[in-house]
């Protein structure tokens, strides 16, 4: 498929070394990652740079935390969509309910298989732009 969206990608975790290696698999995989060590910055990119439709979210960052930013982006429809991978160390199944429903589009525990978080950032990315590059509306 053509490229339709940006390969910019938000990594919104507060652990340098996670960051870092999350940074160094995109950048190999052929995307352009996006910092952001705390909440209030991820949002703030997530806001400004309307070209990141695609965001791995720490749950635990400091200011806003990645479920609290799940629930901002949902609540501003003129927005464009951004595909949202919550990565977290909690496991309970509770606790994935409650990012899916709070807005998140997928869950992966960490740590992860980088082939994993390959196959679902490409999901993401798939999901977007079939939705940009279809001529029938987008349900919001």
């Amino acid at each position: 498929m053509a490229d339709i969206i940006s390969h910019k990608v938000l990594v919104a975790e507060d652990n340098a070394v996670v960051r870092k290696g999350l940074t160094n698999f995109l950048t190999k995989w052929g995307y352009i990652p996006v910092e952001a060590a705390n909440g209030d910055l991820a949002i703030s990119i997530l806001e400004n740079e309307l070209d990141v439709r695609l965001a791995i979210l720490d749950w635990n960052l400091p200011g806003l935390n990645g479920l609290q930013i799940c629930q901002r982006l949902r609540m501003r429809p003129q927005m464009p969509y951004v595909y949202i991978i919550m990565f977290s160390a909690r496991k309970s199944n509770e606790e994935k309910v409650l990012a899916l429903e709070g807005g998140a589009d997928d869950y992966l525990i960490k740590p992860c298989k980088p082939s994993e978080l390959r196959a679902r950032i490409g999901v993401g990315r798939r999901i977007i732009e079939t939705a940009l590059s279809s001529s029938f509306p987008v349900a919001k």
